[in-house]
């Protein structure tokens, strides 16, 4: 088989894949490449609602299609190339539109009278001139017009504004400021921890990573009547730390309840055995020597656990040395019969994580319930909503009020995502509420293009666990017409290779990733 003929080959399964993927006719969710035609899909499944319903009657009113996307150049870009094409078809004689209709909807060129001729022609002027038009918008966009819709129900202020994003960083880096000033005045160990435990960015990042969690924040402030007590009670009963703080527990771990005595004794037969029995001395006598409790820890723990982090599989100490020394597998024994040093620590180390959790998350809602509370006040003096707050009223008025989705749900009939992977958490819900029972509906998307997921909890599970709900409407769109074929093996090898090197991220979350081979494109877009 030559070279043309498997590119030949490749190029129909994929315009089958795409067509497949774009037929009105079926509810469809698409896992596809970069450059594999996602965005065709989409634009080819409106183009086809548009011309003939699913049951067959004529086509769809424009404001009849939701199609939502995450950023305002992916929304503009897929509503110019639509109308790109419906231009197209304002301007076609007779047969040159037939071909193009009966490539579109897997027909024959002579099954379109004129009188469907005529009406795909107009398909332009009715987009354009029906009341509201083609809904090709963000989710952002799309949570404003509901919450406008309804927004008693929301508990939303009624002509409430949308905060764009500059006003909003600016706002709510002047409450972190007020935050972090008072706190330095305050509290200055409480501002102290965040800052260390954030590392090179400071306090200042760790409020930004609570702000994300803003209303799920608030909900829990107000559930304990903002008392503070009450609400660390709450945090105790969930990570049931110990009494002591972290300083505590290392002071007393590596104070009182450490065998110095004996483990000077050790010293001399682990220097004199083989190379892992000098590793354990060096580590005693610096951890003997560190003085500073912490820095002490910090060492002594490397007996008994990887670099990597875990608890050794091998004994720190040869079999020689234990027989010269018993005290030293009294102490260091790994495994089914741990000595007592090493069930200590390990305790220890449990201990040490849930303190440590537990000051971390009171320190930071002491510094960021402040700051969010007054990033709230100014939100509300100036009648306005974030983008944040869009999502997440728009998700809990869906939640509660069964009777609006089903308004929805019969408003647009007809769903589209694109870029499924950059849906988060809270956006995915409030999808899915849209969407269920939902008879017509189709999502685009490539885990292995999850961009987001550090900011906005967008994650490649969301895709796999609605492929795994809805399998009948699965559709893989595996070949690439963007890039050289060189490039396309590196990019799957480096996927291939980061998943065996971090497993644990990729565990029940990605896809597999295709095998992609080169067709050519589409169409010109980059």
């Amino acid at each position: 088989m030559t070279e043309d003929t498997v590119h030949a080959a490749a190029l129909d399964a994929a315009t089958r894949a795409q067509a497949l993927a774009a037929n009105p006719a079926r509810s469809a969710f698409a896992t596809a490449n970069a450059g594999s035609g996602k965005t065709k899909v989409l634009i080819d499944r409106v183009a086809r609602l548009l011309l003939r319903r699913p049951d067959g009657r004529p086509g769809a009113n424009p404001d009849s299609i939701l199609c939502i996307t995450y950023t305002r150049a992916a929304a503009s870009e897929m509503l110019t190339r639509l109308f790109q094409t419906l231009g197209r078809w304002a301007v076609m004689e007779d047969e040159p539109l037939r071909l193009a209709l009966s490539q579109l909807e897997e027909a024959e060129p002579q099954d379109y009278s004129l009188d469907q001729l005529k009406a795909a022609r107009a398909l332009f002027a009715r987009a354009l001139e029906t009341p509201g038009g083609l809904r090709i918008e963000t989710i952002h966009a799309f949570c404003a017009r509901i919450l406008r819709r309804f927004p008693l129900e929301a508990g939303v202020m009624p002509g409430f504004v949308e905060l764009e994003e500059d006003d909003a960083r600016e706002i709510w880096t002047a409450a972190k400021r007020t935050a972090i000033l008072t706190a330095a005045r305050e509290a200055p160990e409480t501002l102290a921890l965040l800052a260390r435990e954030a590392g090179r960015d400071g306090a200042s990042s760790a409020l930004d990573a609570l702000k994300g969690a803003g209303p799920a924040l608030r909900a829990f402030a107000a559930t304990h009547a903002e008392d503070w007590k009450a609400m660390e009670a709450a945090l105790r009963a969930v990570i049931r730390p110990p009494e002591a703080t972290p300083d505590a527990l290392l002071a007393k771990a590596m104070g009182p309840d450490l065998p110095a005595a004996t483990l000077r004794q050790l010293v001399g037969p682990l220097s004199a055995g083989k190379k892992t029995d000098q590793a354990t001395a060096e580590l005693l006598v610096a951890a003997l020597g560190a003085g500073e409790p912490r820095a002490a820890f910090e060492v002594y723990v490397q007996i008994f656990l990887t670099q990597s982090g875990s608890v050794r599989k091998s004994n720190p100490y040869t079999k020689d040395v234990a027989k010269l020394a018993p005290e030293v597998e009294e102490l260091f024994a790994l495994g089914d019969n741990p000595g007592s040093e090493t069930r200590r620590i390990l305790t220890l180390m449990g201990d040490l994580k849930s303190a440590e959790a537990f000051a971390r998350t009171t320190s930071l809602l002491q510094l960021g319930l402040p700051a969010l509370a007054a990033y709230e006040a100014e939100k509300a003096r100036r009648g306005a909503l974030d983008f944040d707050d869009l999502i997440w009223r728009a998700t809990d008025l869906l939640e509660n009020r069964a009777d609006l989705v089903e308004i929805l749900r019969q408003r647009w009939p007809y769903v589209l995502e694109d870029e499924a992977q950059d849906s988060s958490t809270l956006q995915e819900e409030m999808l899915r509420l849209l969407t269920r029972k939902h008879k017509n509906w189709v999502r685009v998307g490539d885990p292995n293009q999850a961009i987001n997921t550090t900011f906005t909890s967008a994650s490649a599970h969301h895709l796999r666990r609605f492929l795994n709900e809805h399998p009948e409407g699965a559709r893989d769109l595996p070949n690439s017409g963007r890039s050289a074929l060189p490039i396309i093996r590196t990019a799957n090898h480096l996927i291939d290779w980061s998943q065996a090197l971090f497993p644990a991220g990729y565990e029940e979350l990605a896809l597999e990733p295709p095998y992609i081979e080169p067709t050519p494109p589409d169409d010109p877009q980059p």
